[in-house]
């Protein structure tokens, strides 16, 4: 298994990714009004606004669209989330193209 990309908060997304473009190098995999995927070269970033998703980070896990608890998400993911014994949100995710 391995990382798939950590989510973060932001409080503007537009002036995030403004910021971002400004400062990296990187592909945009998803936008809309609420959520952007940055793909950096190990590893992709969500920025998200408040309310979407929990901060977070994710996991790949193929296992996981058989998993019956596990939902479908509008960029077309099966993820599942779950709390470490400490409270941490992991995303288990399984991308179609993975």
């Amino acid at each position: 298994m391995k990382l798939d990309h950590i989510e973060i908060l932001t409080k503007n997304l537009v002036r995030d990714i403004k910021w971002y473009n400004e400062k990296f190098s990187y592909s945009l995999i998803y936008q809309d009004q609420t959520w952007v995927l940055l793909k950096f070269d190990n590893i992709s970033l969500a920025l998200v606004t408040k309310g979407q998703h929990p901060n977070h980070f994710a996991i790949i896990d193929p296992t996981i669209k058989s998993d019956n608890k596990a939902k479908k998400h509008r960029d077309g993911i099966y993820f599942k989330y779950e709390n470490d014994p400490s409270g941490n949100v992991i995303e288990r995710i399984h991308r179609a193209s993975v």
